[in-house]
């Protein structure tokens, strides 16, 4: 394995995701070439039940270099944020993006991104389909769904970023890893566990414009898993603020965070 960093490594989780990894195999290919710095590939697969894995494999080892990705297959499904739990801590690249297997935001999207900046090692920064300059191809029940439930995150949290669920979202590797280690939450409400203790953490968070197409996905059933998400928010919030262990831990997080931030500090580095 090359020892040294990538620049960045593309976290993407799977789960049954094998008819439609064509998708990722044609934005794979775009990326290698058009992206002028180093990267890794980490694939996911949430326990499938086809073979996404196996394809997953073709499609890599038929682009990259055995070095530059890897496959994770785990026994059972954890659900999206447990798939990226478990590719974060895999990551070995300066910077970590994770994103959906059905590219409904292109990898490219980076190189707009870094235009004119990067990340600091203090910040993280998000994909937000509300944002003004986002180009946005989706229906409108969508919209409106994911705006209630981005209304019930506000109320009940500290975050106020208007858009916690796109999936496309950039993290210095340090960052990464602290925020997603303990990670409580492994379903499709882990995002906000992730911004709430970055919010704790003293994290920066920046929303960035994305060009999304929505692709529908049989496997998500819209108002069954609203409720579940809207519950396990409202039980988040409640951790938060009154249990003790939960609090420890947090505290434990932010000396390590801070800790690590004294020494980016003494050594110069980004």
């Amino acid at each position: 394995m090359n020892k040294i960093p990538p620049f960045v490594s593309l976290v993407i989780p799977c789960f049954n995701e094998s008819k439609r990894l064509f998708r990722l195999e044609s934005a794979l290919v775009a990326f290698q070439a058009n992206w002028a710095k180093s990267f890794e590939v980490i694939v996911v697969d949430d326990g499938s039940k086809d073979d996404t894995a196996n394809r997953a494999e073709q499609i890599l080892d038929k682009l990259l270099q055995k070095a530059d990705f890897k496959v994770i297959s785990l026994s059972e499904n954890q659900g999206k944020g447990g798939a990226l739990r478990a590719g974060v801590l895999a990551a070995r690249g300066t910077y970590i993006l994770t994103l959906d297997a059905d590219m409904a935001a292109h990898p490219l999207l980076l190189e707009e991104w870094f235009q004119n900046n990067i990340p600091s090692y203090q910040e993280i920064w998000i994909g937000s389909r509300t944002h003004e300059d986002s180009v946005i191809k989706a229906k409108s029940h969508r919209k409106i769904t994911g705006s209630i439930y981005n209304l019930l995150v506000r109320l009940v949290t500290p975050i106020k970023e208007s858009d916690t669920q796109c999936g496309f979202k950039l993290y210095p590797n340090h960052i990464g890893k602290v925020l997603f280690e303990n990670l409580l939450l492994r379903g499709w409400a882990h995002d906000i566990e992730l911004l709430y203790k970055a919010h704790y953490l003293g994290v920066t968070i920046k929303s960035m414009p994305v060009v999304w197409e929505h692709v529908e996905d049989e496997k998500i059933a819209v108002l069954q898993d609203g409720i579940k998400m809207a519950r396990q928010t409202i039980y988040l919030s409640f951790l938060f603020r009154f249990n003790r262990t939960f609090r420890r831990n947090l505290l434990k997080m932010k000396q390590s965070q801070e800790k690590f931030n004294v020494q980016v500090s003494a050594n110069g580095d980004i």
